[in-house]
């Protein structure tokens, strides 16, 4: 759903902080980002958050679709556990966690905000091309909450990697062997620009430490199955470690493949299933965050994703 414009008549004069927390219930942080942002005005002016406000007044905000739940792709979007707290949603491919800017996207957000009102809200994210566990917090106390703790989440994925892994092909890439698994220890730098492919993120002394443990599952031929555990949380981590090392994730349109299939994969909003196949080799990005472990109020939940069957189905029949 997209942000939408909605007017608003006050009769009596008010401070817009406390029209925002007040009239319309928001929670103090996400008022604090709506007077930030600009999106609250009044005759085209954008509004200060202690500015006394009466009359008509326009506020742009999410506002979830309630013919959303009958998209194809929210259809396999499946509420795994829920509390007072929190949930915890299996996001199938090729869909987007939270509206991506203030354009037109069927999101999980449309579905949470539907059944949980609206201050709930996506603890973390997953890629729109990855599906698996994804955490959200139902209010603001539990949001803050979880947010704090995300760092300590033990998260593990399952993927599908292009070309047969050996312990002396990893070891010849640099990596330390660990109980069994390969730590993948490289700085990951994000451009943080809006220019062409810099929306890859890549190997460089300049980033940020980036740790990767790497597990080898099942080897074929032409394919690896892995499981992958992220130390650190860097932007398209899993993505370009294991690119680094030769052995990119098959289905994957952003890296392990020349940049004018990038190209065509950033161009192009929806990439039929046949040709995805054709330019990567599978259907879609096979990866799925397929468990999760964390604590909340002294009792520790662990969670597993139903989704990763459709990659290890796959996996079957290279």
């Amino acid at each position: 759903m997209p942000f939408l414009t909605q007017e608003f008549v006050l009769p009596q004069p008010k401070k817009a902080f406390l029209f925002l927390t007040q009239d319309l219930g928001f929670g103090t942080k996400e008022a604090q980002r709506i007077i930030d942002k600009g999106r609250l005005t009044q005759n085209s002016q954008t509004i200060k958050k202690a500015q006394v406000i009466v009359g008509k007044v326009e506020l742009l905000h999410f506002v979830a679709d309630s013919n959303a739940v009958e998209n194809d792709v929210l259809k396999n979007l499946t509420l795994l556990f829920s509390n007072k707290d929190f949930c915890v949603y299996d996001k199938p491919h090729n869909l987007l966690t939270h509206p991506k800017g203030l354009f037109s996207h069927t999101s999980l957000n449309d579905a949470l905000k539907m059944h949980f009102g609206k201050n709930a809200n996506p603890i973390h994210r997953l890629d729109s091309q990855t599906s698996g566990l994804v955490v959200c917090g139902l209010h603001k106390k539990s949001e803050i909450a979880l947010k704090n703790n995300v760092q300590k989440f033990q998260k593990t994925y399952t993927a599908i990697l292009k070309g047969a892994l050996t312990k002396q092909s990893l070891q010849k890439n640099g990596l330390v062997e660990r109980e069994g698994a390969f730590l993948i220890d490289k700085p990951i730098f994000h451009q943080n620009t809006k220019k062409d492919l810099s929306i890859r993120s890549f190997i460089s002394a300049q980033g940020k430490p980036s740790q990767t443990l790497l597990r080898i599952l099942s080897v074929k031929e032409n394919a690896s199955l892995v499981a992958l555990t992220p130390l650190t949380g860097r932007t398209h981590q899993l993505r370009v470690h294991l690119d680094s090392i030769g052995y990119p994730i098959l289905g994957d349109g952003l890296y392990g493949v020349n940049e004018n299939v990038a190209r065509y994969f950033l161009e192009t909003r929806n990439v039929c299933e046949s040709e995805r196949i054709t330019l990567t080799g599978a259907p879609y990005l096979c990866l799925n965050a397929s468990a999760l472990k964390f604590s909340y109020k002294n009792f520790i939940f662990t969670f597993h994703s139903r989704l990763d069957s459709q990659i290890l189905q796959l996996f079957a029949t290279l």
